[in-house]
């Protein structure tokens, strides 16, 4: 137990022996993700990692657990790799999966839950499933320089209860400090220790913006419109997916766009072309009505480049 002695006089021996034997499912091993995993895998935490993507170089300026060579790999592989060197006496599972509604039993096992997801829709596939499993978890997103965080708890409010706008802005057109992805990746795993060991932790949710700095603590209770918590786990999809036949081309339907705002989010990142009913930009065509002809080697891949891109 030296290797916990710090915490051990913090904490107590059997609250670190809560910590020793449970095990926390993160989705999204990215910014937020990475940081998360680090930290639970130091404090004597089970980790079952979920990401579908590769390493890019532009990780590199926030996903900490990743280095230059290890571009073009998959997140949730070298992950393992690192936390193992870390602490080997933990155990350490992987998904190299998208995470949908026909593998969301892999998260069973799992005593909570922790996003670090990029996009709304798989954040509302993770809300539905745990209030339907009696799960708790903890919602974080960062973009520019503020950040979210919240646990959210069976009997109380959930996402679905105040999250309803569409999210336009990504990391890849707007920007983002990578110190607010780790502060805010820090209290999210604050607050999973805290379940973890069974401390009273509230379902509010926290904003913090570091570069003025402040923080902001704001009351959410439950909406008695909400579906979800009213059992109608109705699975909010922000896009439809279809593959052309013959070829490596996707149909994403999506929400209707203002194509000149989306343009210049996306001419600070390359070349563009725009007329009146449709933008091109690398591997994806936008029409103004929210479809997307996206060239990619697979589904995942273009689910990818449309929310990075384009947002959800």
């Amino acid at each position: 137990m030296d290797k916990y002695a710090r915490q051990i006089t913090l904490l107590n021996k059997e609250k670190q022996e809560l910590l020793n034997n449970s095990t926390v499912a993160i989705v999204g091993i990215g910014a937020l993700g990475t940081v998360a995993a680090e930290l639970l895998a130091r404090a004597g935490v089970n980790l079952l990692l979920i990401d579908r993507d590769v390493i890019e170089e532009t990780n590199l300026q926030r996903q900490l657990l990743y280095t230059e060579k290890d571009v073009g790999k998959s997140k949730v592989e070298i992950a393992k790799k690192k936390l193992q060197e870390i602490n080997s006496n933990i155990t350490i599972n992987t998904k190299a999966i998208h995470l949908n509604k026909n593998n969301l039993n892999i998260l069973n096992d799992a005593n909570l839950i922790l996003d670090g997801t990029d996009n709304l829709q798989t954040r509302f596939l993770i809300n539905n499933y745990c209030k339907k499993q009696n799960k708790p978890w903890v919602y974080a997103a960062a973009i520019k320089t503020q950040g979210y965080v919240m646990s959210i708890f069976p009997n109380g409010p959930c996402l679905n209860c105040f999250l309803k706008e569409v999210q336009l802005e990504t990391c890849a057109t707007a920007g983002v400090l990578n110190t607010i992805t780790t502060s805010i990746a820090a209290l999210q795993t604050t607050l999973a220790i805290k379940i973890l060991i069974k401390e009273e932790v509230e379902s509010k949710l926290y904003h913090q913006n570091i570069w003025q700095p402040i923080q902001k603590t704001i009351n959410i209770i439950k909406n008695k419109d909400c579906l979800t918590c009213q059992g109608k786990y109705i699975h909010k999809e922000t896009t439809k997916i279809i593959k052309f036949c013959g070829n490596n081309k996707w149909q994403i339907l999506g929400k209707s766009q203002n194509l000149k705002k989306i343009a210049q989010k996306l001419e600070k990142l390359g070349n563009i072309e725009l007329n009146n009913s449709t933008i091109h930009f690398k591997n994806i065509t936008l029409f103004s009505d929210g479809r997307a002809l996206i060239q990619a080697n697979s589904k995942e891949a273009a689910e990818t480049a449309y929310s990075k891109y384009i947002g959800n």
